[in-house]
């Protein structure tokens, strides 16, 4: 019985960290993924797209970690409340692009106003979500043009190989976990790569330059939503 109290305790804390703090945030997603997946899983309608709708309950996760209190009982019933209320609004909207209507006695009709009414005083505000992101992914494109390039440029410049990709991201802890390298990134906005050729090669550096800036970008600024999309293994061996 102690046990559970410390774990809940413990949950409880991690919780409430990951409403401020995006690294948190980034575990807890990390840790219940499986959990996101089943969601999405159980409700799936044939002609929408897994990965879209992974990416929504993914941000609708998130959302219940902001919006969570405890008084409204267990998290994860809350947490899958919130991702089933996003999905089937995606479902709804789908139906009524396809025009797919279907005929309800009185009775049927007022219960599905219920039960549409029920989910709209539960779902959060997905607009603003969708918003929200929008503004984060302009507002790293206004910094990337900074540093020299844009989204567009950036995909060119991406490694195509699992290899190449984890050189990169290892290139990128290794300047966020260093002071003096973060600092002489940030200050000429530009990657040292004279002092990185000691520890990768220069080809690489070189080659790579813009996507591991962006990873650097995207680590250090206010962007909780575009970087839960970062490599989940780069977030993971980086903060835990």
């Amino acid at each position: 019985m102690d046990e559970n109290k410390t774990m809940q305790k413990e949950f409880d804390t991690q919780l409430q960290c990951a409403k401020t703090d995006k690294r948190a945030l980034n575990t807890l997603l990390h840790d219940y993924m499986p959990f996101i997946k089943k969601c999405v899983a159980d409700l799936f309608y044939k002609s929408q797209s897994k990965a879209d709708n992974l990416t929504d309950a993914m941000l609708a996760f998130a959302h219940s970690v902001q919006t969570y209190d405890p008084d409204q009982g267990s998290f994860i019933q809350f947490a899958a409340t919130v991702i089933r209320n996003r999905l089937i609004d995606n479902i709804r909207k789908e139906l009524l692009v396809q025009k797919r209507f279907f005929s309800f006695s009185v009775k049927q009709d007022q219960k599905n106003t219920l039960w549409e009414n029920s989910i709209a005083l539960q779902s959060y505000n997905q607009t603003e979500e969708e918003r929200n992101l929008r503004l984060e992914i302009d507002e790293i494109n206004d910094e990337f043009a900074k540093w020299g390039f844009t989204w567009t440029t950036l995909l060119k410049k991406c490694p195509k190989q699992e290899r190449s990709r984890h050189l990169a991201l290892r290139i990128a802890r290794t300047v966020l976990e260093n002071a003096d390298l973060l600092e002489d990134t940030l200050k000429t906005r530009q990657l040292p790569i004279n002092r990185l050729a000691d520890f990768f090669s220069r080809k690489a550096l070189e080659k790579y330059r813009q996507y591991i800036v962006a990873l650097i970008i995207i680590s250090q600024g206010d962007y909780p939503y575009v970087y839960s999309f970062l490599p989940h293994h780069f977030i993971k061996e980086k903060y835990t």
